[in-house]
């Protein structure tokens, strides 16, 4: 579901003054609203601003390291409850390592490396390198947005393109519960807050449903209970219609 631009955000723990003046995104998991139906079939962000990582559209990397156009991520765990290095671990399983992942959706220019310390070892001019962070903490009343209920993600640092606003910075702040069982349920966790900085919404209206991990079996979504864990070829292909920048005004 996504929020308005300016949704207030407690100040963050990181990065550097451009965040000054620019707004703030974020999108939750696992919350539904009714909205009228909209014209478009698929869960992307349409429109002027849309709510992905700006990486996306390229890629200039090689098979051994990063490009500029490439999405590095680190993990941190912020809770005793959770290993760090088992977390860090598991996510990049997940993102990179099974049958069924994101990495390497729309020919490559979803190219996820995982960065080689925890988000805290970095100082903060190499940190700011770094497009996406995963957190996982047992509850986030200091982030509105999360609460102590909901995994969510959050946006920063607006990039006009020429063609639309998308941003530099994503955080997906994951609640201990909802990925402490290191199983199929955490995988969809993960692979739901990774679509939505990859740009998939979660469903428009009730009944907007596709055989996709952006809906939620574990709770109302919608009307949508697909019980699927990965990304499906209807989120890889919405994804690739973001990255092909075909889904702008």
């Amino acid at each position: 579901m996504s929020l308005p631009p300016q949704a207030e955000v407690p100040p963050r723990h990181r990065r550097t003054p451009g965040w000054i003046g620019l707004g703030w995104v974020a999108v939750l998991s696992v919350v539904a609203w009714h909205h009228i139906p909209r014209a478009h079939a698929n869960h992307t962000h349409t429109g002027g601003t849309q709510l992905h990582i700006a990486t996306i559209h390229g890629n200039n990397g090689t098979s051994t390291s990063p490009g500029d156009q490439d999405e590095q991520y680190c993990v941190q765990s912020r809770t005793a409850s959770i290993d760090g290095t088992r977390m860090a671990n598991f996510i990049e399983e997940t993102l990179a390592k099974l049958s069924t992942i994101w990495d390497g959706t729309a020919n490559w220019r979803v190219d996820l490396w995982r960065a080689s310390k925890f988000c805290f070892d970095y100082d903060s001019a190499t940190r700011a390198t770094i497009e996406y962070e995963y957190h996982i903490k047992d509850d986030w009343y200091e982030v509105s947005l999360c609460g102590s209920y909901y995994s969510c993600v959050v946006f920063d640092n607006a990039v006009y393109d020429g063609y639309h606003t998308h941003y530099k910075w994503g955080y997906s702040y994951l609640q201990t519960e909802h990925v402490n069982g290191y199983d199929t349920r955490a995988r969809k966790f993960i692979n739901h807050e990774t679509g939505h900085i990859l740009g998939l919404k979660d469903p428009d209206y009730y009944g907007h449903c596709l055989n996709s991990v952006m809906h939620n079996d574990l709770y109302s979504s919608m009307g949508c209970t697909d019980p699927v864990w990965y990304p499906t070829a209807n989120d890889k292909n919405s994804v690739t219609r973001i990255a092909d920048r075909a889904n702008t005004w």
